[in-house]
Protein backbone atom coordinates (compact mmCIF):
# COMPACT_ATOMS: atom_id res chain seq x y z
CA UNK A 1 0.00 0.00 0.00
CA UNK A 2 2.93 2.58 1.00
CA UNK A 3 4.75 1.66 -2.33
CA UNK A 4 1.34 3.02 -4.45
CA UNK A 5 1.10 6.25 -2.13
CA UNK A 6 4.33 6.82 -2.84
CA UNK A 7 4.76 6.13 -6.27
CA UNK A 8 1.29 9.00 -6.34
CA UNK A 9 2.85 11.08 -4.63
CA UNK A 10 6.14 10.86 -6.83
CA UNK A 11 4.36 11.76 -9.80
CA UNK A 12 2.26 14.21 -8.52
CA UNK A 13 6.14 15.87 -7.11
CA UNK A 14 7.28 15.37 -10.70
CA UNK A 15 4.32 17.12 -12.05
CA UNK A 16 4.49 20.26 -10.08
CA UNK A 17 8.46 20.60 -10.28
CA UNK A 18 8.29 20.62 -14.03
CA UNK A 19 5.40 22.94 -14.10
CA UNK A 20 8.07 25.04 -11.70
CA UNK A 21 10.43 24.52 -14.60
CA UNK A 22 8.44 25.69 -17.46
CA UNK A 23 7.97 28.86 -15.61
CA UNK A 24 10.98 29.76 -15.40
CA UNK A 25 11.52 31.40 -18.71
CA UNK A 26 9.10 33.65 -18.40
CA UNK A 27 10.02 34.68 -14.93
CA UNK A 28 13.55 35.45 -16.38
CA UNK A 29 11.96 37.76 -18.72
CA UNK A 30 10.09 39.51 -16.48
CA UNK A 31 13.33 39.92 -14.63
CA UNK A 32 14.61 41.63 -17.37
CA UNK A 33 12.00 43.73 -17.94
CA UNK A 34 11.71 45.39 -14.53
CA UNK A 35 15.63 46.33 -15.15
CA UNK A 36 15.33 48.27 -17.90
CA UNK A 37 11.71 49.57 -16.90
CA UNK A 38 12.21 53.56 -16.62
CA UNK A 39 9.89 55.67 -15.06
CA UNK A 40 6.34 56.45 -16.92
CA UNK A 41 5.91 60.11 -18.61
CA UNK A 42 3.02 61.90 -19.33
CA UNK A 43 2.72 59.80 -22.79
CA UNK A 44 2.82 56.90 -21.12
CA UNK A 45 -0.44 54.84 -21.31
CA UNK A 46 -1.76 52.68 -18.62
CA UNK A 47 -0.65 49.71 -20.94
CA UNK A 48 2.88 50.60 -21.32
CA UNK A 49 5.33 48.49 -19.06
CA UNK A 50 6.96 51.33 -17.29
CA UNK A 51 7.39 52.33 -13.41
CA UNK A 52 4.44 54.66 -11.94
CA UNK A 53 4.36 56.62 -8.51
CA UNK A 54 1.42 56.52 -6.42
CA UNK A 55 0.64 58.83 -3.48
CA UNK A 56 -0.25 57.41 -0.03
CA UNK A 57 -0.51 57.72 4.12
CA UNK A 58 1.43 55.06 6.33
CA UNK A 59 -0.78 53.69 8.97
CA UNK A 60 1.76 51.75 10.87
CA UNK A 61 4.94 49.75 10.92
CA UNK A 62 6.21 46.77 11.88
CA UNK A 63 9.94 45.57 12.35
CA UNK A 64 10.79 42.57 14.26
CA UNK A 65 14.55 41.89 14.13
CA UNK A 66 14.49 37.97 15.69
CA UNK A 67 17.43 35.82 15.16
CA UNK A 68 15.45 33.03 13.67
CA UNK A 69 12.73 35.19 11.81
CA UNK A 70 12.63 38.59 10.67
CA UNK A 71 9.53 41.14 9.87
CA UNK A 72 9.40 44.54 8.21
CA UNK A 73 6.14 45.82 7.14
CA UNK A 74 4.92 48.76 6.09
CA UNK A 75 0.87 49.50 6.37
CA UNK A 76 -0.57 52.11 3.52
CA UNK A 77 -3.66 53.62 2.82
CA UNK A 78 -3.80 55.12 -0.67
CA UNK A 79 -5.29 54.52 -4.68
CA UNK A 80 -6.36 50.93 -5.31
CA UNK A 81 -3.55 50.24 -7.18
CA UNK A 82 -1.17 50.57 -4.00
CA UNK A 83 -0.95 47.20 -1.95
CA UNK A 84 -2.31 47.89 1.65
CA UNK A 85 1.03 46.17 2.78
CA UNK A 86 4.82 45.87 1.64
CA UNK A 87 7.11 43.83 2.35
CA UNK A 88 10.42 46.22 2.85
CA UNK A 89 12.67 44.15 3.57
CA UNK A 90 15.19 45.58 6.37
CA UNK A 91 14.23 48.74 8.53
CA UNK A 92 17.09 50.90 6.77
CA UNK A 93 17.04 53.36 5.18
CA UNK A 94 13.30 54.76 5.54
CA UNK A 95 11.14 52.05 7.37
CA UNK A 96 12.09 52.91 10.63
CA UNK A 97 11.81 57.09 10.32
CA UNK A 98 8.17 56.37 8.85
CA UNK A 99 5.43 56.83 11.47
CA UNK A 100 1.98 57.03 11.40
CA UNK A 101 0.07 60.04 9.32
CA UNK A 102 3.66 60.28 7.07
CA UNK A 103 2.83 60.88 3.08
CA UNK A 104 5.25 58.35 0.74
CA UNK A 105 5.27 57.97 -2.48
CA UNK A 106 5.10 54.47 -3.76
CA UNK A 107 7.02 53.17 -7.27
CA UNK A 108 4.74 50.61 -9.05
CA UNK A 109 5.57 48.24 -11.65
CA UNK A 110 2.87 45.81 -13.05
CA UNK A 111 1.74 44.44 -9.37
CA UNK A 112 5.26 44.97 -7.40
CA UNK A 113 5.60 47.66 -5.21
CA UNK A 114 9.21 47.98 -5.99
CA UNK A 115 9.94 51.18 -3.98
CA UNK A 116 8.72 54.00 -0.98
CA UNK A 117 10.30 57.24 -1.04
CA UNK A 118 9.47 59.99 1.47
CA UNK A 119 11.84 63.00 0.61
CA UNK A 120 14.99 62.77 -0.39
CA UNK A 121 15.28 58.99 1.42
CA UNK A 122 14.39 56.21 -0.96
CA UNK A 123 14.68 52.25 0.18
CA UNK A 124 13.84 49.61 -2.39
CA UNK A 125 11.09 46.48 -1.30
CA UNK A 126 11.54 42.74 -1.23
CA UNK A 127 8.18 42.90 -3.70
CA UNK A 128 10.22 42.73 -7.07
CA UNK A 129 10.37 40.07 -9.62
CA UNK A 130 14.40 39.97 -9.12
CA UNK A 131 15.97 36.30 -7.77
CA UNK A 132 12.42 34.97 -8.51
CA UNK A 133 13.94 32.73 -11.49
CA UNK A 134 16.77 31.04 -9.60
CA UNK A 135 14.21 30.75 -6.20
CA UNK A 136 11.46 29.21 -8.00
CA UNK A 137 14.15 27.06 -10.46
CA UNK A 138 16.26 25.66 -7.11
CA UNK A 139 12.52 24.82 -5.54
CA UNK A 140 11.83 22.80 -8.57
CA UNK A 141 14.58 20.70 -8.82
CA UNK A 142 13.82 19.63 -5.12
CA UNK A 143 10.87 18.98 -5.49
CA UNK A 144 11.70 16.89 -8.76
CA UNK A 145 14.12 15.05 -6.56
CA UNK A 146 12.05 13.99 -4.30
CA UNK A 147 9.36 13.03 -7.04
CA UNK A 148 11.64 10.88 -8.88
CA UNK A 149 12.65 8.76 -5.35
CA UNK A 150 9.30 8.57 -4.65
CA UNK A 151 8.29 6.88 -7.72
CA UNK A 152 11.32 5.04 -8.05
CA UNK A 153 11.23 3.34 -4.42
CA UNK A 154 7.17 3.30 -4.55
CA UNK A 155 7.13 1.82 -8.40
CA UNK A 156 9.98 -0.83 -7.02
CA UNK A 157 7.70 -1.51 -4.39
CA UNK A 158 4.89 -2.36 -5.95
CA UNK A 159 7.17 -4.27 -8.94
CA UNK A 160 8.39 -6.97 -5.33
CA UNK A 161 5.55 -6.86 -3.33
CA UNK A 162 5.22 -10.28 -2.93
CA UNK A 163 8.82 -10.56 -2.00
CA UNK A 164 8.82 -7.69 0.18
CA UNK A 165 5.63 -7.82 1.95
CA UNK A 166 7.05 -8.99 5.19
CA UNK A 167 10.83 -7.59 4.78
CA UNK A 168 12.32 -4.31 5.29
CA UNK A 169 12.92 -1.59 2.49
CA UNK A 170 15.67 -2.90 0.45
CA UNK A 171 19.24 -1.42 0.49
CA UNK A 172 18.86 0.06 -3.31
CA UNK A 173 15.62 1.98 -2.60
CA UNK A 174 17.46 3.48 0.42
CA UNK A 175 20.61 4.30 -0.97
CA UNK A 176 18.53 6.04 -3.99
CA UNK A 177 16.91 7.44 -1.16
CA UNK A 178 19.85 9.25 0.21
CA UNK A 179 21.35 10.51 -3.76
CA UNK A 180 17.74 12.19 -3.84
CA UNK A 181 18.09 13.88 -0.92
CA UNK A 182 22.00 14.77 -1.72
CA UNK A 183 20.59 16.10 -4.60
CA UNK A 184 17.85 18.73 -3.53
CA UNK A 185 20.33 19.78 -0.66
CA UNK A 186 22.25 20.37 -3.81
CA UNK A 187 20.00 23.14 -4.99
CA UNK A 188 20.75 25.26 -2.17
CA UNK A 189 24.51 26.41 -2.91
CA UNK A 190 23.26 26.29 -6.47
CA UNK A 191 20.61 28.88 -5.94
CA UNK A 192 23.51 30.73 -3.90
CA UNK A 193 25.72 30.43 -7.13
CA UNK A 194 22.44 32.02 -9.15
CA UNK A 195 21.63 34.86 -7.04
CA UNK A 196 24.87 36.39 -8.55
CA UNK A 197 25.23 34.79 -11.48
CA UNK A 198 22.25 33.28 -13.69
CA UNK A 199 19.66 30.16 -13.77
CA UNK A 200 22.26 28.90 -16.64
CA UNK A 201 25.09 28.91 -14.46
CA UNK A 202 22.74 27.63 -11.59
CA UNK A 203 22.05 24.73 -13.41
CA UNK A 204 25.38 23.62 -14.03
CA UNK A 205 26.55 24.04 -10.28
CA UNK A 206 23.92 21.88 -9.62
CA UNK A 207 24.63 19.15 -12.46
CA UNK A 208 28.50 19.74 -11.47
CA UNK A 209 27.27 18.43 -7.84
CA UNK A 210 25.57 15.58 -8.38
CA UNK A 211 28.59 13.43 -9.06
CA UNK A 212 29.96 14.42 -5.88
CA UNK A 213 26.62 13.47 -4.58
CA UNK A 214 26.63 9.98 -5.30
CA UNK A 215 30.37 9.52 -4.89
CA UNK A 216 29.69 10.42 -0.88
CA UNK A 217 26.69 8.01 -1.00
CA UNK A 218 28.92 5.01 -2.32
CA UNK A 219 31.55 5.96 -0.11
CA UNK A 220 29.57 5.75 2.98
CA UNK A 221 27.69 2.68 2.13
CA UNK A 222 31.10 1.32 1.70
CA UNK A 223 31.97 1.84 4.66
CA UNK A 224 29.19 0.96 6.49
CA UNK A 225 29.22 -2.35 4.57
CA UNK A 226 33.01 -2.91 5.68
CA UNK A 227 32.06 -2.49 9.50
CA UNK A 228 28.89 -4.94 9.60
CA UNK A 229 30.86 -7.31 7.13
CA UNK A 230 30.62 -11.06 8.78
CA UNK A 231 34.02 -12.14 9.78
CA UNK A 232 35.18 -15.26 7.65
CA UNK A 233 34.39 -18.92 9.30
CA UNK A 234 37.82 -20.62 9.51
CA UNK A 235 37.38 -24.10 9.22
CA UNK A 236 39.63 -26.45 11.06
Amino acid sequence: MWGLCAALLGVVMLLLGAAGLAIVPSLIEDEKAFTTATSCTALSSSHDDCLRSFGATVTRTVIKEQNKSSEYTLYLNGPTQVPRSIDMGASEPLLKRLRPGDNVTVTLWRDYATAVRQGNVSQETADTPEGEPVFVCALALAVICGGAHGLYAGGMALARARRHAVRDLPATPVTRGKEAAGAALCALPAMVVGTFTSVPVMLVVWLGLLPLVRWIVQRQQQRSTGRHARLPLHTV
